[in-house]
């Protein structure tokens, strides 16, 4: 069975290199303990938005580079979809 988790991110920075979005990162969280990049970005309706491309930064200040699903900016408070997956047992 497949659950699924949110992490709330941060919000909405500015647009950079072109089309890429920054976002600003919570520093309560550890993005070195857990591989982020390819995670999508949602809102608090549950849209997916963006595919984060990188982790930038510093650990005072966090940023996320993320590549936009959609043409809108967010607004509001963005989470990290992390997808759990059961582990499998022996099966006899």
């Amino acid at each position: 069975m497949t659950k699924i988790r949110l992490l709330e991110t941060g919000n909405f920075y500015k647009i950079s290199l072109g089309n890429k979005w920054l976002l600003e990162g919570k520093r309560e969280i550890d993005y070195s303990k857990y591989n982020y990049i390819g995670k999508i970005i949602v809102t608090e309706s549950g849209k997916r938005i963006a595919k984060v491309l990188d982790i930038i930064g510093n650990v005072n200040r966090p940023f996320i580079l993320a590549e936009p699903l959609t043409n809108e900016k967010p607004t509001g408070k963005l989470f990290i979809e992390i997808v759990e997956r059961k582990k499998g047992g022996r099966r006899k």
